[in-house]
């Protein structure tokens, strides 16, 4: 068993804004020493990380949709030590659209903040926008609460008026409140011309908050907890006797990784070594397999296509049988072209024979299962995943390319040429550890294409 304090913190109005009262909960516990690691509850990769802001290390994913239960337990258990305090954050169910009952087929795919409660045994501290609550006046208790954390407060009377109430017909302590900080507040939240919250507004939140945090109270509903079921793999320990080198595209344009797979291949033994689409000459040496992960070719188009002498490192070594996977802007990229909005079209490695069209989507991910129809040496035949697919980009085959996902709702979610494979679904690893496995398998090339996918 493995004993790890923990706490699930999460927003339980619609509407409300819960990432300022979080990174100033998790910047008010590392200030403690209190060594925080941040969770978010769905493998949708966010746009802005307060973990590594604040921590100086990405947040780690939990998805009670993408992964199952002993998934998620040794995701955490994996990551946090005994003197660690895990924080997983999000959205409790009572906050989703009033629009759908939680049993709606439109929220079943989608991973619940409540169900990975369940799952890890956390302790559930809600944010409560008080300032929400007075416009829309009370409403009934909510469900498994351990404790409140109070934000937008007005001041200290303010504070007290709302915690002698919520105490009072909640029955559930408040833990500390957070007042407006309107400056640093704004700083935090993300937009388009502030994609990430900076340290020093974070930090200033904390301070804020300090003063009347009960921490002593939070650590022992933290620790409450009981222990988690987890041994290591053995086949990590195996694995971890032989190296392996495999190269990570890691710069402005492809930055969309989950840090805990990343975090698993070098457990497992890998060498993990990084080169730049945009600068790199070649790919690193001895690779034994190239990993493209999501990210933003169509901001680079010209500085990715006027890299030739990567392209052709690239091509080479997939025409010598080597290994290469990418995700959504991974995949887009080793197409023949970028078409985007404008109409404009940019050619780029040309590994896959398709155009990638760029979308501008206002929800650029969306859940999705696809089941493999062919085996590779990513995945044997028949085996089922669930990520979440990259709506931005639309994939239009020119030529014979292999489709590797089963049925007619799937066209070129899941393509390959010989070892080259990409993927319009994002697919974090870490819970799918019998494909992560397979990275350190011998393989076999694969024959060339014979069939198109269907559009």
């Amino acid at each position: 068993m493995r004993h790890v304090p923990r706490l699930a913190v999460g927003a339980i109005q619609p509407g409300a804004h819960r990432e300022p009262a979080i990174w100033a909960l998790t910047a008010a516990l590392a200030h403690k020493r209190q060594q925080p690691i941040l969770f978010r509850s769905s493998f949708d990769l966010a746009r802005a990380d307060g973990g590594k802001a604040i921590l100086g290390r990405a947040s780690r994913h939990l998805d009670s949709w993408a992964m199952s239960r002993s998934d998620a337990i040794s995701a955490l258990a994996r990551a946090v030590g005994s003197h660690e305090t895990a924080i997983v954050e999000g959205t409790f169910d009572g906050a989703r659209s009033t629009h759908h009952s939680p049993t709606d087929d439109s929220t079943a795919h989608h991973s619940s903040l409540d169900r990975l409660c369940e799952w890890l045994d956390l302790p559930r501290v809600a944010v409560v926008d008080v300032r929400l609550l007075a416009e829309r006046g009370l409403t009934l208790r909510p469900k498994r609460i351990d404790a409140l954390l109070l934000d937008r407060v007005h001041d200290a009377y303010d504070a007290a008026y709302w915690q002698t109430t919520l105490e009072t017909l909640w029955k559930t302590p408040v833990v500390g409140w957070l007042d407006e900080a309107p400056a640093h507040r704004a700083a935090c939240l993300p937009s388009a011309g502030n994609p990430q919250p900076s340290r020093e507004h974070c930090d200033a939140l904390a301070q804020r908050l300090l003063p009347t945090l009960r921490l002593d109270r939070l650590t022992q509903l933290a620790r409450r907890a009981g222990g988690l079921p987890f041994e290591p793999e053995a086949w990590l320990l195996s694995a971890a006797e032989r190296r392996f080198r495999i190269a990570v595209a890691l710069d402005e344009v492809f930055c969309g990784y989950y840090p805990e797979t990343l975090d698993l291949l070098e457990a497992a033994g890998a060498d993990l070594c990084d080169f730049s689409p945009l600068a790199s000459e070649a790919i690193p040496e001895d690779a034994a397999i190239v990993y493209l992960g999501c990210g933003h070719p169509e901001r680079y188009t010209e500085r990715l296509a006027a890299n030739h002498c990567l392209q052709q490192s690239l091509r080479s070594y997939a025409a010598a049988g080597g290994r290469i996977y990418a995700e959504g802007g991974g995949l887009a990229y080793l197409c023949r072209e970028l078409e985007l909005a404008d109409g404009n079209c940019v050619p780029m490695t040309g590994l896959l024979p398709a155009t990638a069209r760029w979308v501008d989507c206002e929800q650029a991910l969306e859940a999705a299962e696809v089941t493999f129809g062919l085996s590779s040496w990513l995945a044997p035949a028949r085996v089922s995943l669930r990520g979440y697919r990259n709506r931005t980009w639309r994939i239009d085959a020119h030529g014979p390319m292999l489709s590797y996902a089963a049925g007619d709702n799937h066209p070129c979610d899941l393509v390959g040429q010989g070892n080259v494979i990409g993927s319009r679904v994002l697919i974090n690893l870490a819970a799918n550890r019998h494909l992560l496995r397979r990275f350190f398998e011998p393989h076999v090339a694969v024959a060339a294409a014979t069939r198109r996918p269907r559009d």
